[in-house]
């Protein structure tokens, strides 16, 4: 056992062969897809011994060269070694054309890595793109979706994921989509601008091919609806109280700002709803959904050192208006004149003693 171990040792040392000869290994995939990134890995440490053959800094370059006849340089990177002697970087395979590519490390003296380092590997970049068959139209119409309808050759039933881009920003996915027994999909995203939208393909082998749209047109703008609005004085112990007739679909309720207004009312099926979400510095509102009937409105301030004129508006309403039958729906008492503009007890009891004294003189 002693023996084996020396002679594992020796090998080890062997490896190294001499102080000034390190060893490296580089490390990447055998295949990659053009248009994925191209990753390499590599180390410093023989199998065997503890530690890295280079110093935690050492730096040099990484070389991709296209080698499919005559070798070119396609492009270089710098790797760093680190603590652990490992070291990484990547190559952008995006534009490459498909073949045979070389990646080289650089030994800045030539006699720096050993003879048993791996400073070489080949690796094969594939171009899916042709497996993608686009069948809408390249060029669109702007009508609120993008029409994403086409074919991949070799993925059958797997679905294929995609992610659509505007401006660099991503309006959809990275999402899976169903895609038939003969590769074919489509798909419809929601737009809301037009302008340049790029989608980009790949599965679960990793990119196919990225494809540019052209929304052409503008949407329509949004038509403003008008406000109509009424004003009442109100307090926390006097509310306010409106009637709305409402037209059909969302309905907009607002009231003026300045005061901390507390919204309630009672819609077309008799629900009761309240609403104070805003403070005093922006308008209360509450939107429902109505069919056309009328909705009761009561506001008031929320706290009762408040006191002031609220002025509702409503959109796609026919009419606000100022409501005396209101109260009693929400279960408050109808005012009447008399309990409006109460006598003051002292003056009735003035005007009696005036009768008296005139009788008696």
């Amino acid at each position: 056992m002693k023996r084996i171990a020396w002679l594992t040792l020796i090998a080890a040392m062997m490896l190294v062969s001499t102080a000034s000869a390190a060893y490296v290994s580089i490390s990447a995939p055998q295949t990659v897809y053009v248009g994925d990134t191209l990753e390499i890995t590599g180390t410093t440490v023989v199998k065997g011994l503890p530690k890295p053959t280079l110093n935690p800094g050492f730096s040099t370059e990484v070389i991709l060269y296209y080698a499919q006849h005559a070798k070119s340089e396609v492009g270089r990177t710098m790797i760093v070694v680190q603590e652990d002697g490992s070291f990484f970087t990547e190559f952008e395979t995006e534009g490459l054309k498909a073949g045979r590519y070389s990646i080289e490390i650089v030994d800045p003296t030539q006699t720096t890595f050993g003879s048993s380092s791996k400073v070489r590997q080949e690796v094969n970049l594939v171009d899916r793109a042709g497996t993608l068959t686009i069948s809408s139209p390249r060029n669109q119409d702007f009508d609120g979706s993008l029409d994403i309808r086409g074919m991949v050759a070799d993925i059958e039933g797997a679905g294929v994921q995609i992610e659509v881009k505007h401006d660099g920003a991503t309006v959809y996915g990275p999402k899976y989509i169903h895609t038939g027994n003969d590769g074919a999909f489509s798909a419809e995203v929601s737009v809301s601008v037009s302008g340049s939208y790029e989608v980009i393909f790949s599965d679960t082998e990793g990119y196919i091919d990225t494809v540019e749209f052209i929304v052409v047109g503008a949407p329509a703008p949004t038509p403003t609806q008008a406000m109509i609005s009424a004003s009442a004085p109100a307090t926390r112990s006097a509310p306010a109280y409106f009637e709305v007739d409402t037209g059909s679909g969302v309905v907009m309720i607002a009231t003026s700002a300045g005061i901390d207004w507390v919204i309630e009312y009672v819609d077309e099926d008799g629900e009761f709803h309240k609403v104070n979400d805003r403070g005093m510095l922006e308008p209360e509102t509450a939107e429902l959904i109505a069919r056309g009937g009328p909705v009761y409105v009561k506001v008031y301030p929320m706290s009762y050192n408040d006191s002031g004129t609220v002025q509702v508006s409503a959109s796609n309403a026919d009419s606000v208006r100022v409501s005396q039958t209101a109260p009693g729906l929400f279960g408050d008492a109808t005012p009447t004149p008399a309990q409006a503009a109460p006598v003051p007890m002292m003056l009735a009891l003035l005007a009696l003693l005036v009768v008296v004294l005139a009788r008696r003189g």
